[in-house]
């Protein structure tokens, strides 16, 4: 490889690492062509993205982007990294299931808020309902106690309703 193309992609690298996206990095060994081509079109479904990098460049480029994570031991082997978008939880989802569907494919380790997790960790990050699930329950006990409070206001209303027309009764009965 050329020394520009290395220069080029180390800094592809680090600019990745540098967005402070979360990154899940995995051993995509014996993974066939169509198998990766598969998981790439499954990832940017949820808008994440599958790298298939280099180590010594990762390892270079990561050098440079942190300063406090030591990632070396995580670039021995056959290393890729998926990119996730917005929503880790959904990424680490599809990568436990890679892991079932091709036997070779295992998570090794992620990067979350510039923070390293082993890939133990990763795979409970999976267990994890979605972003949207977890926002959907957020709203609802956020809204309980409003509803629980509403209700509660309608109550005088009603019996002031209830008392009004067992009033109205007894003066029909009173009259008749």
């Amino acid at each position: 490889m050329i020394r520009q193309d290395k220069i080029k992609k180390v800094e592809d690298i680090k600019g990745i690492f540098e967005q402070k996206k979360s990154i899940i990095f995995t051993d995509h060994s014996g993974l066939k062509a169509e198998n990766t081509y598969s998981m790439r079109t499954r990832l940017s479904e949820i808008d994440s993205t599958l790298r298939i990098i280099k180590n010594t460049l990762a390892v270079r480029a990561a050098k440079e982007a942190y300063e406090d994570i030591d990632l070396e031991e995580i670039f021995k082997g056959p290393t890729s990294m998926i990119v996730c978008g917005q929503d880790m939880v959904s990424a680490a989802k599809l990568a436990k299931i890679f892991g079932k569907e091709f036997e070779t494919f295992k998570i090794k380790a992620g990067i979350m808020e510039g923070k390293l997790y082993d890939g133990a960790s990763v795979e409970k990050l999976a267990t994890l309902p979605s972003r949207e699930v977890l926002l959907a329950q957020l709203l609802g006990l956020m809204l309980n106690p409003l509803i629980s409070f509403v209700s509660v206001l309608s109550v005088v209303p009603r019996n002031l309703a209830l008392v009004l027309d067992s009033v109205r009764k007894q003066k029909e009965e009173a009259q008749g």
